[in-house]
């Protein structure tokens, strides 16, 4: 479990230095989403399942930031994950989701916001 942990917050850190916004019409949508864009490393299908305020962190990236992060996220496309349930409390919701990676296998939250009509991804929602 560890070593899910240590790779995610691996991969939080640099989501943190990318950001995004856009979002999906459902939390599981959102999180899916987020997923695939991760385990492919396409730091801008990343971004919109990120808070609109932190776009501009992603615009502003040197082509060298950029490649920092997608190298940090190759190691995603080994992690598999399934979505076990949700649970929307207004503009906020929470996903359920069991990750396995390495051998190991841990039950996670994912922190989502409603913005615009969109589910997000909030900053650190996923780590």
């Amino acid at each position: 479990m560890r070593k899910i942990l240590a790779v995610l917050s691996i991969a939080g850190l640099a989501l943190m230095a990318c950001g995004g916004g856009g979002g999906a019409s459902s939390p599981e949508d959102a999180v899916n989403g987020m997923f695939a864009a991760m385990k492919s490393g396409d730091i801008d299908a990343m971004a919109q399942y990120m808070p609109e305020d932190e776009r501009s962190e992603i615009t502003d990236m040197s082509d060298e930031e950029k490649e920092m992060v997608e190298g940090m996220l190759v190691m995603m496309a080994a992690i598999e994950y399934e979505i076990k349930g949700s649970e929307i409390d207004g503009d906020v919701a929470v996903v359920t989701i069991e990750i396995s990676f390495m051998g190991e296998t841990e039950e996670e939250e994912v922190e989502l916001m409603l913005e615009n009509g969109s589910w997000v991804v909030t900053s650190g929602g996923m780590f």
